[in-house]
């Protein structure tokens, strides 16, 4: 009898085993498909920091696409994970690289396009628009992010500005280099007290002596620091 009861338990923790490593899979194939959609609409937000007219709506256009179908990726991944591992997924999974990363590069995407759009950073829960099944049209849906790629994905935005305003200086658009650094560094004020959980990591940065939260927000004064001398010693501020 006892006998039957461990074969019975080790069959039923092998199906948990095979489970998880299914899951594991399809985790790292989404993982990549969102990181496909978030550097595509990244790219296409930069772009559109130095066009004007119809092809800057249009280059924001696009990155809405794509910022709004890696989101519809990750809002099906969540349901997964759910299904998977029960409704405290989050609790086991959120400290694993694999799931971090693809919450972080969705709120750098969409902060990005918000400011560049002139509407407000999202905050952790992100409305946007997917198709359902056999629609021709697109219906509003929201998926909710996790504290800590919330508070990188910011931060990484922020570098994305370090790298708009030096690309827009060629343009010499004064008052738009003005609003990117102003925006820089309300950003940088809201995030410097977090220096005191330095033990929080950023995935997405391998060298772990780099990538702790407060050297994360460090290295993002030093970035308003340089744009704010830049456009002093070019005479726009």
């Amino acid at each position: 009898m006892a006998s039957k009861n461990y074969k019975s338990e080790l069959d039923d923790v092998f199906k948990k085993f095979h489970r998880f490593a299914k899951a594991s899979q399809y985790r790292e194939r989404e993982k990549d498909r969102i990181s496909n959609a978030t550097r595509a609409s990244i790219n296409n937000s930069v772009s559109a920091s130095s066009a004007s007219g119809e092809k800057r709506q249009e280059l924001l256009s696009d990155a809405r696409e794509n910022a709004d179908k890696a989101a519809e990726i990750l809002l099906q991944l969540h349901h997964r994970l759910i299904n998977d591992f029960g409704r405290f997924w989050r609790q086991d999974l959120i400290t694993q690289d694999q799931y971090g990363i693809p919450e972080q590069e969705i709120i750098e995407a969409f902060s990005i396009l918000a400011i560049l759009s002139q509407k407000p950073i999202p905050t952790r829960t992100i409305t946007f628009r997917m198709r359902e099944p056999d629609e021709y049209g697109k219906t509003r849906s929201s998926l909710t992010v996790s504290p800590e790629p919330y508070v990188f994905g910011l931060l990484d935005c922020v570098g994305e500005l370090d790298r708009i305003l030096h690309d827009s200086l060629k343009n010499n658009q004064k008052e738009f280099l003005k609003q990117i650094l102003k925006k820089m560094e309300e950003m940088y004020a809201k995030l410097e007290r977090f220096k005191e959980f330095p033990n929080r990591k950023d995935p997405l940065i391998k060298t772990k002596s780099l990538a702790n939260l407060k050297n994360r927000i460090d290295v993002c004064g030093g970035q308003v620091n340089r744009c704010r001398t830049l456009l002093q010693n070019k005479g726009i501020l």
